[in-house]
């Protein structure tokens, strides 16, 4: 049967940006694998007659393979349907990347199976798929994917008496989940770090009795040099302060102490309340759900160690 079939491509440049989407379409007799066959000799050979239009904004290459990964690049380039309206559009998607096809794995549009792809790009190990490992029914269980690569480490220590390694690890999550929020921006309103809006946006500190802006100080004493002596502290721009584990009573505080002491299982109460508020918000809005995808897939952690065992 003859029918409309279609090349689309993604134009990308040396910074992984996205210039351009592209299109053409080819009417074709035969059936369904001689007409892919004919997309794919056509992809390498007419790419530099598509149609181009802008892509998203922002788009890049990451926001692409996380679009693959949840099986829904086809809709970007549902403008070229409107005429056609194909009930089932027979269709491949070829990056050209600095100029030229990039082909070294072929898929279905389907949501991507990363097993598949590292198996056949020959990479060495195993890595579990999170967003397989963590979907159930349709949905994805984001409280467990935090609490696995964040929180359980935390707990581990913290059920240990390594409270300072404890505190480091949990200040170095809020790190984390502020990237996956905000992504590389180094200031927002007001000049704030990601890690203080994303406090200030999701998490109540008041209980705590500190500021978002105490706690950066800290992360950076901790994190940096083990000590509580940020640049920021030591010029007494910021309050000193520290981990209690349970409440320290102002009575029993030393006339000369200079540092504020909080109660560590406080911070985690009410950062975990956060999480969740900050979590809901991907939940309902998907576009916000796909630079989760983008960002998550970047980030490392115990849980998604590369198995590797030798021949």
């Amino acid at each position: 049967m003859k029918e409309t079939i279609y090349n689309f491509y993604v134009i990308i440049d040396e910074q992984d940006r996205v210039l351009w989407l592209g299109h053409i379409f080819y009417e074709a007799l035969g059936t369904d694998d001689e007409k892919m066959a004919l997309l794919r000799q056509a992809a390498e050979r007419d790419y530099k007659t598509a149609k181009l239009t802008k892509p998203p904004a922002g788009m890049t290459l990451d926001s692409f393979n996380a679009m693959a990964r949840l099986g829904t690049t086809l809709t970007l380039f549902e403008y070229a349907f409107k005429e056609h309206e194909p009930a089932a559009p027979l269709a491949i998607v070829t990056l050209i990347v600095n100029g030229a096809p990039v082909i070294n794995y072929h898929s279905s549009f389907a949501p991507i199976d990363m097993t598949h792809v590292n198996k056949t790009l020959g990479s060495m190990g195993v890595m579990d798929d999170w967003l397989v490992e963590y979907s159930r029914d349709g949905a994805i269980d984001l409280p467990r994917l935090i609490n696995d690569d964040f929180l359980k480490a935390y707990k581990l220590l913290f059920n240990n008496s390594h409270y300072t390694s404890a505190t480091k690890l949990f200040l170095s999550c809020i790190d984390s989940l502020a990237y996956v929020e905000f992504g590389d921006a180094k200031a927002g309103d007001n000049g704030a770090n990601v890690f203080c809006r994303w406090l200030n946006t999701y998490v109540d500190l008041v209980p705590v009795g500190v500021t978002a802006e105490e706690l950066w100080e800290l992360r950076n004493g901790l994190l940096h040099m083990s000590n509580l002596h940020s640049q920021r502290v030591q010029r007494k721009k910021v309050r000193r302060i520290s981990i209690s584990v349970g409440r320290v009573p102002p009575e029993k505080r030393g006339p000369y102490e200079t540092t504020h002491y909080f109660n560590l299982v406080d911070l985690y109460s009410a950062v975990s309340t956060g999480i969740g508020v900050w979590l809901q918000t991907y939940v309902d809005n998907y576009e916000k759900f796909l630079i989760f995808v983008e960002r998550w897939d970047r980030t490392i952690s115990d849980s998604r160690l590369t198995k590797y065992t030798p021949d």
